[in-house]
């Protein structure tokens, strides 16, 4: 029980005994007149971290993981990028094989050669060429989108104008061609004589700037990229020749003197 309070001297206010468990004051007994064990101390209170600490750590941890996430797009990019241009690459050739493949198919059949002797279709060539060619049925129609380039704005042609009286846009033809006349002996030039038959256009010219550009031989061997260094070493083209295909290539220097846009 707690100590009774002590009377004071008159006019003075009481007198307190000692709180319990004060330096040099013993602890007051229980009913049972034992005493109280001590009070065991307080244990000291945990610092926790401020709200602001907390805040950085987040913002840390998200720049971290944003930082990493940005960095494996980045390396994923580097190794996949150069090998979806390599496929398309060889999309790009396999479909000229399918064109070229056409045009050669013209001459082993009789009434498809005798069409070339047509003015319209002897004169005609690049753009020009492709649509006749297709209106006569020279070309089979399923072609129609093998001469828009994979990698390009160029989009395939609505095959209603080979039957009705439309015109092949010029945004769906991606590939120069020979004049019609000149196709058949064109086509068995060899060696040294050889020429380019198929190539991108000028608006195209630059679809695979890498690589080069995309050419059909006139002697049958399977397309290939032709790069500048190579055109300048074999053929003697200058960079500015290159830069300008349409005014300074097509149907004026070899190999692409017999091809047009």
């Amino acid at each position: 029980m707690n100590q009774p309070m002590q009377p004071g001297q008159p006019g003075q206010p009481p007198q307190y005994p000692p709180m319990p468990g004060q330096p040099g004051q013993p602890y007051p007994p229980n009913m049972q007149g034992q005493p109280y064990p001590p009070y065991p101390p307080y244990p000291p209170q945990k610092q926790g971290m401020s709200g602001g600490k907390i805040a950085l750590i987040i913002v840390g941890v998200v720049f971290a993981v944003l930082f990493l996430g940005g960095l494996l797009v980045g390396v994923l990019a580097v190794a996949t990028v150069p090998k979806i241009n390599a496929a398309k690459n060889k999309l790009e050739l396999k479909q000229l094989g399918d064109l070229e493949t056409g045009l050669r198919n013209i001459a082993v059949d009789n009434a498809k050669k005798m069409s070339l002797k047509n003015p319209t279709l002897a004169d005609a060539s690049g753009r020009d060429f492709y649509e006749r060619a297709f209106k006569k049925k020279l070309l089979d129609d399923g072609l129609v989108n093998k001469i828009c380039s994979l990698n390009s704005s160029d989009s395939p042609a609505d095959k209603s104008f080979i039957d009705g009286g439309g015109s092949l846009p010029s945004t769906s033809c991606s590939y120069t061609a020979p004049r019609g006349g000149e196709l058949l002996s064109l086509m068995i030039r060899k060696g040294s004589k050889r020429t380019v038959l198929i190539t991108f256009n000028s608006r195209n010219w630059n679809n695979y700037a890498n690589d080069g550009v995309p050419v059909v031989w006139s002697d049958g061997e399977t397309p290939v990229f032709m790069t500048f260094d190579e055109a300048q070493r074999d053929w003697g083209i200058t960079r500015a020749e290159w830069d300008d295909p349409a005014g300074k290539l097509f149907g004026k220097k070899a190999p692409f003197d017999h091809t047009y846009e």
